[in-house]
């Protein structure tokens, strides 16, 4: 309770000590307990704990990047985590936020696109493809099949880039319908079940290469479907990620690989935070980078490193990260 006392007591303030006696007890805004969010949550509160003795950032749940940067631009919390393509459309105004969101600073990257912590899959049951000769997404269309496919629930914007990848590639929501088929919008999870279960046909959502999950569901299933390399990097551009490969042999079910779409994560600050605490923050986040590797995401081990931190994001760097990262050559 004393820790979540002295988060809370962090909303109202970007630092509940002055910057100088280098004691930072922060609150960070990031997505459902238990993922992947938190996890790297920990890792910065490992981080920043261990440069700064006495330090404190504590995760605080909520529903995801297009809560916590309106929470960051009212200063209701002084860190929030979000996607890429969340960040992209708050600065932009674009839907669902009304008007642009212009308040917010990228502090440091969380993880990079080229990471496949969040890479578009587009998996077909075996059984189906077999029966209507299906070996590329462009076979779907042009036989005009009538599939029940799977992207993420409305409101995760994982479910909005499946959703234009498929409408560029000529099978928007009315045509499958059309075809007899089915758009279910369904959280990541429950993706999976239902193509555990045969409920659904295609499962098309963003999920971390060779994810648990992905695992789950490899029995029984086509190679992952490539998205045309033109629509990835369209649809890639709009939600502010990056083109990303699924190799060949990454998967053994999936040998001859396929274009995905990939999606980053960065730390949001208020434009407003202290220059010095921005600093202090980035710098503790580099020169502590084993600890925050050592207490993260697996995959955050294999990949994180500072040249990282410093990939630009939708929203322009605090200048407190600007003046570390340029002192650090990283930028």
């Amino acid at each position: 309770m004393k820790k979540l006392f002295l988060g809370v007591l962090a909303l109202g303030v970007a630092a509940s000590f002055p910057a100088d006696a280098q004691k930072y007890n922060l609150t960070l805004s990031g997505a459902s307990p238990g993922g992947l969010w938190s996890r790297i949550g920990g890792g910065i509160d490992a981080a920043v704990a261990k440069a700064y003795p006495g330090s404190t950032v504590t995760y605080q749940t909520s529903s995801g990047g297009l809560a916590n940067v309106p929470l960051v631009a009212r200063g209701s919390v002084p860190m929030g985590m979000a996607t890429d393509g969340e960040l992209n459309a708050a600065v932009k105004g674009q839907k669902p936020f009304k008007s642009a969101i212009k308040n917010v600073r990228t502090l440091f990257r969380a993880y990079a696109p080229s990471w496949r912590f969040q890479a578009t899959h587009i998996i077909v049951n075996k059984t189906f493809a077999d029966k209507y000769g299906i070996k590329s997404f462009a076979d779907i269309v042009n036989k005009k099949v009538p599939m029940r496919v799977a992207i993420n629930r409305r409101g995760n914007m994982d479910g909005d880039v499946s959703e234009l990848a498929m409408n560029m590639m000529g099978a928007t929501a009315k045509d499958i319908e059309g075809w007899g088929g089915q758009v279910v919008r369904a959280a990541s999870k429950e993706i999976v079940s239902l193509m555990l279960d045969r409920r659904i046909d295609v499962a098309n959502y963003g999920i971390s290469f060779n994810h648990p999950t992905i695992r789950q569901i490899a029995k029984g299933v086509t190679p992952v479907l490539d998205i045309p390399a033109d629509v990835a990097e369209k649809v890639a551009a709009q939600f502010g990620g990056a083109t990303c490969p699924i190799k060949p042999g990454d998967y053994k079910w999936s040998a001859s690989g396929a274009n995905s779409i990939c999606i980053g994560a960065v730390i949001v600050v208020n434009a407003n935070m202290d220059e010095k605490t921005a600093y202090n923050l980035t710098k503790a986040m580099v020169e502590q980078i084993e600890e925050f590797k050592d207490k993260s995401h697996r995959l955050i081990k294999q990949n994180a490193a500072p040249k990282f931190m410093a990939v630009k994001g939708a929203a322009p760097f605090h200048s407190g990260s600007i003046k570390y990262f340029k002192e650090k050559g990283l930028m």
